[in-house]
């Protein structure tokens, strides 16, 4: 598989919590799902924001009804 190499910034103290947890040899396959992540997070909004606009979007409390009904 082709691997692309990027050089990113982040906070210090953002680092150290994800190298602390991954360490020095997980990391780019940690950051690699968190990517992919927010790729996904990025296509489910913008699929919401498509049923919002053909179906209305979810009326007030409907929400926190099923929450009480459910709770997690």
């Amino acid at each position: 598989m082709a691997v692309t190499k990027w050089s990113v910034s982040v906070e210090e103290t953002l680092a150290s919590r994800v190298e602390s947890r991954v360490g020095d040899r997980g990391l780019s396959g940690f950051v690699a799902r968190a990517v992919e992540h927010e790729l996904e997070r990025d296509l489910l909004d913008e699929y919401l924001v498509e049923l919002d606009a053909a179906f209305g979007s979810v009326p007030d409390g409907m929400v926190e009804d099923y929450d009480e009904q459910w709770p997690s």
